[in-house]
């Protein structure tokens, strides 16, 4: 069986379209007087609650819209939509007879709602908030309490805690095993040394990306003397090493405008969407530094100099994955073949790098 996951942002827009049924349905249940009178709803300020639940889902859903690629943005989204339920909810509530009111069960989804989101914490204050809102609008609109409302409100509260327990429960399950499948999925794709994704992956995402035809160039990267080093050191520097240049690119690299692999052994495979030959040269030239950085960390390298050889090759919209591939592993045979520690480019076999 087929398990069903949603990310924060899918959860938001669930919400969202549930959110909108229930708009729909509370405005039929005020604005239409029969069932208004005969549910005994209070009219008074549903106006105002009404406009301004239509006016946050408005924005929200344009938020949405646009929020795939901002996290921020979305984080403030989600934040917002529990906080706008809580006022929404017992605003309701209070429009509706208070600790009597048809709309006690929807506070269950509101501690859904910032149990997914907020876990231990959020299902602890939207408990603790609901408890004190409920009580508050239920006992303040009593004009008499008898045994009903004390039992009523007894029964409700105690929901409202067993609800929200489970929903806990459930929730934190859920993310427990999501995150092991997530980490299940991430060792399957990525290389265990440098924590960039593997050869594999690497191929691919190159056939993708050259079956679409975007234009991008391919980045092979070779760490000179490589078997020197794990002569000399042993392989347990020599995996410093690599994970010191793995560290390098995804530090570096602008996850929206690239791709970063480890092609197998000391070789890389970096994918740029950026063509412009000075801004590689100027990205390389400061992975060469930080990555030089990176291996005076290592105390058996300190003072050592290792450098790192670079082909670079263009796509071409007549290409397949083989051809271009092939490109790049010739231009980086030139770069190692011509002195090591240098860049070949594809159009005019210019390299750079300086002498460390």
């Amino acid at each position: 069986m087929k398990r069903l996951y949603l990310t924060d942002i899918q959860t938001e827009h669930l919400f969202s379209a549930i959110r909108w049924v229930f708009l729909l349905v509370c405005g039929g249940l005020f604005y239409y007087e029969p069932i208004r009178n005969q549910l005994d709803l209070t009219f008074e300020t549903f106006d105002y609650l009404f406009i301004t639940a239509l006016s946050y889902m408005l924005i929200t859903q344009f938020a949405l819209f646009f929020a795939s690629k901002r996290e921020r943005l979305q984080q403030f989204i989600l934040r917002l939509g529990i906080v706008m339920d809580f006022v929404v909810i017992f605003w309701l509530i209070a429009l509706s007879g208070g600790i009597n009111s048809w709309f006690v069960p929807v506070v269950y989804l509101f501690l859904m709602h910032a149990t997914i989101y907020w876990r231990t914490k959020g299902l602890t204050l939207a408990l603790v908030s609901s408890l004190i809102g409920y009580t508050t609008i239920g006992f303040y609109q009593a004009t008499e309490i008898t045994s009903n409302l004390l039992w009523t409100y007894g029964f409700n509260v105690s929901f409202f805690v067993i609800i929200g327990l489970f929903a806990g429960i459930l929730a934190l399950r859920e993310r427990k095993y999501y995150k092991e499948k997530v980490t299940f999925q991430d060792q399957s794709v990525k290389d265990y040394v440098t924590g960039l994704y593997n050869h594999r992956s690497f191929q691919n995402t190159l056939t993708k990306i050259t079956e679409s035809q975007k234009d991008f160039a391919l980045i092979m990267a070779d760490i000179d003397n490589f078997k020197q080093i794990n002569d000399t050191y042993g392989h347990t520097v020599g995996d410093q090493v690599l994970s010191a240049f793995g560290n390098t690119i995804q530090h570096q690299l602008d996850r929206r405008e690239s791709y970063s692999f480890r092609y197998g052994g000391e070789e890389f495979a970096i994918i740029l969407f950026d063509r412009q030959k000075r801004s590689i040269e100027q990205q390389i030239n400061d992975w060469n530094k930080l990555f030089q950085h990176g291996i005076n960390l290592v105390p058996e390298l300190k003072g050592e100099n290792i450098t790192i050889s670079y082909g670079v090759a263009f796509s071409d919209e007549q290409d397949d994955k083989d051809a271009l591939l092939k490109r790049a592993d010739d231009y980086l045979y030139l770069a190692k073949s011509n002195g090591k520690n240098q860049v070949m480019f594809q159009e005019s076999f210019e390299h750079i790098g300086e002498s460390r």
